[in-house]
Formats: structure tokens, C-alpha cells, sequence
């Protein structure tokens, strides 16, 4: 569940720009900066909630200030982007953007233990290919077809369904083989 919070501002925007770029950039930036608010109050801002926030209030405002910005077709494209630089910056300085939700699932002791940073290593590797893959296809379908709504939705969807089906599954294996460990 924590996933879900985390991408709240992310499924705000696939849900609502369908409907106006406006509506769906503004929606996520008020989401965003409410998650980045709550962070700043418990003192622990992550690069994912930092990255999310910057990001959509710099598209509300370009979408608020010009309706009819050409950026409104690549959205799409640069939403995904941001998410795969996001979760490959965090693996380059080895603090994977998925440790702030594992954190919230697993005892304190095992935080920084090689298995648990390994496993969200992986995690979020997963992510970051779904979303350089989105990136891309986003890309392509703006560049053959900028109008193509449907294609468009269903990238931003499997872009999200898709790693989070198979994060929570290799999550579940990885659980329970460390509970054989202990055992």
C-alpha cells in the first residue's frame, strides 16, 4: 500500500489528463506537495516524493501558464523519464528510491543488512527498466501519432501495473526466503 501512496501524484495525473493536461499536471502537484509536506514533517524526504514534486509543479505551471504548450504531447515521455532517472540516480548512489517503502513493511534490525538493500536493489532495477521502457514507448507513439490518447494511457498504466506486479511478487519470494534463512 505504500507503493500507492508514494505514486499517488503519478496515478492522479494517468487518471485526470486524459481529460486535461491541466487538470491531471495540477491534481498531481497538490498530491505531490502534499506527500512532500507530510516528508517534511517527519523529516525524511526521499528523492522519489522530492523528483515527483519538482517535476509536476514545474508542468502545472508550464500547463496553467500555456494550455497549448507543445510539452503537453511529450508528457507522457518526460513523466516516465523523470521516474527511470529517479530510480537509476538512486541506484547509482546505492540508496534504491524503493527503500523508503520497504522500510515501512520490515523490522528496523534488517534495514542495512546486504540481503535487504540487495532486494531493493533489484526492486527498484525493475522499476527503472518498466520506466525507461514507458519512456520509450511513450516516445514512439507521440512521435508516430502525438494525438493517440488510448496507446498513451495504456503505456502510463503498464508502466506502473506491470513493476508492481512483479516487485510484489519478487518481494514475496524474497520474504520468505529470508524467513528460511532464520528458520
Amino acid at each position: 500500500m505504500n507503493y500507492v501512496r508514494g505514486f499517488a501524484p503519478w496515478l492522479c495525473y494517468a487518471a485526470l489528463s486524459p481529460v486535461d493536461w491541466r487538470l491531471g499536471t495540477g491534481a498531481a502537484a497538490l498530491a505531490a506537495l502534499w506527500l512532500l509536506a507530510g516528508q517534511l514533517r517527519a523529516r525524511s524526504v526521499d528523492l522519489l516524493g522530492a523528483a515527483t514534486c519538482a517535476f509536476f509543479v514545474v508542468m502545472a505551471v508550464v500547463a496553467l501558464a500555456d494550455p497549448a504548450s507543445g510539452l503537453r504531447n511529450w508528457i507522457c515521455a518526460l513523466a516516465n523519464t523523470t521516474l527511470a532517472a529517479t530510480a537509476l540516480t538512486s541506484l547509482a548512489v546505492r540508496r534504491p528510491f524503493t527503500l523508503a517503502f520497504a522500510r515501512a513493511e520490515v523490522p528496523q534490525e534488517f534495514w542495512h543488512s546486504p540481503r535487504f538493500i540487495r532486494v531493493n536493489m533489484i526492486l527498484t532495477a525493475i522499476w527503472a527498466s518498466a520506466f525507461t521502457l514507458g519512456a520509450l514507448a511513450c516516445a514512439f507513439v507521440v512521435q508516430y501519432e502525438n494525438s493517440a490518447t488510448a496507446p498513451l494511457v495504456t503505456v502510463q498504466v503498464l508502466a506502473f501495473v506491470v513493476p508492481f506486479v512483479l516487485s510484489g511478487r519478487y518481494a514475496a519470494r524474497a520474504k520468505a526466503a529470508a524467513g528460511q534463512a532464520i528458520a
